[in-house]
């Protein structure tokens, strides 16, 4: 039986990488998640950054634009998803303690991240609704 990996190595990645861009009144609602974030495994992490990508693409739709902008911008970041995969995939392969997925996986969050601070620069981080991802992966249970 394999060891579980803990905190969630995709939870722990998002936060980290999330909160270096936050202001501190943001930064300081990240305290509340510290010990639920602790208990958290790997198991589920697949679902996690998938849901990350989804919430990155959702954001990037819901943000006001221009027509134009929006179908620019929705067939950049399908390639985008499209291509991560498949560098990830190769990455994987040449790097077998890392394996394809897990490369795939930090993309995806890399992804949502990204999402986040360009509508914070924006629009404020009001706009941003980053609990709500965060809510939605410590809520996700391992696939059966």
């Amino acid at each position: 039986m394999a060891a579980h990996v803990s905190p969630s190595p995709i939870i722990d990645y998002f936060v980290r990488e999330l909160s270096g861009s936050m202001p501190d009144d943001e930064r300081s609602k990240l305290d509340a998640y510290t010990d639920v974030i602790a208990t958290t495994t790997h198991e589920g992490d697949a679902r996690r950054a998938w849901h990350c990508a989804d919430w990155a693409l959702t954001l990037d739709r819901d943000t006001p634009a221009s027509h134009e902008h929006r179908i620019r911008e929705k067939l950049h970041e399908e390639h985008r998803l499209w291509k991560d995969t498949i560098l990830g995939a190769e990455f994987g392969v040449l790097n077998p303690a890392v394996g394809p997925d897990t490369d795939i996986e930090i993309q995806w969050v890399d992804d949502a991240v990204a999402m986040a601070r360009t509508v914070a620069d924006a629009s404020g981080w009001a706009a941003v609704p980053w609990e709500d991802l965060l809510q939605d992966m410590l809520g996700m249970e391992p696939s059966a």
